[in-house]
């Protein structure tokens, strides 16, 4: 699904309404039903009203239609109204006077409360807002840049002082449509109803802390509206994510799902390499091969009974050392897929030996790159013309700045930039870790994953991404597809871990145990455009 900024979603409103003939009035109406259709399913049996604060624009419009379809529903509705009433124009305008001329003709009561263009005190207004069962922001909607004014800011206040659950219209008020900041108050949602696309605003921290559940109503704009773009930015959600599953035949053998070899370990750091060889079987690997150093081989048996174990000479400490190494040969020749640096250790013998590793006979051969690799590489960046197959390079922001050879990665859009600018530099599918993990190759196609939480941030979470992402790779996904789609597998696992164990006590071996579960939501998901903040349900 497209992520779209502030600007690009104005030129697709003006296009659905010019070129496609969309008339604005359905579009608002659209809008409305969505919002309308979102409060009544967390309403519930509630018997209070629900309070619909709005604001003079088209996001306020979008809470009056709200307000007469809920009427329509025998819903009580209050309209609080942040204008005085001849400020509402245009289509805003327009479903003003209808709701006069026919609110009181419908089984809710609709209560009209002028606030005006004053300021007004959060503290009595939260208090009439107490026995609300749902509040709706409508008030400032994508178009805010900077701290929200005044009677803004302190009906946001207010908002947050209820208690009460807030569905915010298209994005909270006081959240930057184009970067998720926030220069003042915001709204702190339960779910957020966006139109047609998701604004980049929602994915990016602080704001996605502020959206809640985002739900993405279709009002009839559809890419046909969008214009070209230089950079392809989407969010991954479950409905994509389901049709790139990868298929499992009836007649087929553990030949078809791939061979995954991982190579990695050292002294202290055998773990990370069992993490990664293990998520690779629960992500659905045919067969996978642990390749690790000579003397810490009865430690690479200690782990499941399906890994197999490949040795190779060591230093006698635990180190790799360079070759020439037939076995290595044999297993590269052997594998569909390679990952190669977890628990790896930066030993000089090390770093001789993965200059050598990065090289295959094997051109069909697709090779993962994670954590102690990655630092390898920042040491040696020629390195990454030594690979002909498709390469995915998994670092958090710290190897992501040592790849870059920069202090740090910068935070908001600048990071999707990073992103992109690693994959060019590398020639290489880039998974930048974090909040949101941002997948990237070098012809700008970007995905964001709106998945994940902080109790992820473990050692040995990254261990078990690139085991899932190198299982993806071995059943025949395409290298950017592969990275996607493990990036949420790893995330909705994380989630559903997190529901159940808590973020606190959340491990990276819990993330692994809960891939069954993970593909299992999505094998039994029914196809609504829901974006979750956790876990679908």
């Amino acid at each position: 699904m497209q992520v779209l900024t502030r600007t690009e979603m104005q030129a697709a409103d003006r296009r659905a309404i010019e070129e496609l003939g969309i008339p604005s009035l359905e579009l608002m109406e659209s809008a409305g039903e969505g919002v309308a259709q979102a409060v009544s399913e967390l309403r519930g049996d509630a018997a209070g009203p629900v309070v619909i604060v709005c604001g003079k624009g088209n996001n306020g419009g979008d809470g009056l239609v709200a307000a007469r379809l809920l009427a329509a529903e025998a819903v009580p509705v209050q309209v609080w109204l942040a204008a005085e009433p001849e400020e509402l124009t245009g289509d805003a305008g327009v479903n003003w006077q209808r709701l006069g001329e026919e609110g009181a003709g419908l089984p809710g009561a609709i209560t009209i409360f002028p606030l005006g263009a004053e300021g007004v005190s959060p503290g009595p207004l939260a208090e009439a807002w107490r026995e609300a069962s749902v509040l709706v922001d409508a008030l400032l909607g994508t178009g805010l840049t900077g701290a929200p004014r005044e009677p803004g800011a302190s009906l946001i206040a207010a908002m947050n002082l209820t208690g009460r659950p807030v569905v915010a219209v298209d994005i909270p008020s006081g959240v930057n449509a184009d970067d998720g900041s926030v220069a003042g108050q915001a709204v702190l949602a339960a779910e957020t109803v966006t139109m047609a696309f998701p604004k980049l605003g929602l994915l990016l921290h602080p704001g996605r802390t502020h959206c809640g559940a985002i739900r993405v109503v279709d009002i009839g704009i559809d890419e046909r509206a969008v214009s070209a773009r230089e950079t392809e930015l989407a969010v991954l959600d479950h409905r994509w994510a389901v049709l790139r599953l990868p298929d499992r035949p009836p007649e087929a053998h553990k030949g078809h799902f791939g061979r995954v070899t991982v190579v990695a370990g050292s002294a202290g750091m055998m773990g990370a390499g069992r993490l990664a060889c293990y998520a690779a079987y629960r992500a659905g690997a045919g067969l996978v091969r642990f390749t690790t150093p000579q003397s810490l081989l009865a430690i690479a048996h200690a782990g499941s009974d399906e890994i197999m174990v490949t040795p190779l000479p060591d230093d006698g400490a635990g180190h790799f050392t360079p070759g020439p190494h037939e076995a290595l040969e044999q297993v590269y020749a052997w594998a569909d897929v390679v990952a190669l640096g977890p628990g790896l250790g930066t030993a000089p013998a090390t770093a001789a030996f993965f200059s050598e590793a990065l090289v295959s006979d094997n051109e069909d051969m697709s090779l993962v790159v994670d954590a102690d690799g990655l630092n390898l590489l920042a040491a040696q960046p020629e390195l990454r013309d030594r690979w002909t197959g498709p390469v995915i390079l998994t670092p958090h922001p710290g190897e992501a700045a040592r790849l870059l050879h920069t202090a740090t990665i910068p935070t908001g859009p600048a990071r999707i930039t990073a992103a992109g600018d690693l994959a060019r530099d590398y020639r290489a599918i880039i998974v930048l870790k974090g909040a949101p993990t941002v997948i990237a190759d070098g012809s700008g196609r970007v995905a964001l994953c709106p998945l994940g939480n902080p109790g992820m941030g473990s050692g040995g979470s990254g261990d078990v991404l690139t085991g899932v992402i190198a299982a993806l790779l071995g059943q025949g996904l395409a290298a950017f597809e592969a990275a996607a789609l493990g990036v949420y597998l790893h995330a909705l696992a994380g989630d559903l871990g997190a529901c159940d164990l808590g973020e606190w006590s959340l491990m990276a071996s819990d993330i692994a145990e809960y891939l069954p579960a993970a593909f299992g939501h999505l094998e039994a998901f029914p196809g609504h455009d829901v974006l979750m903040q956790g876990v679908w349900e």
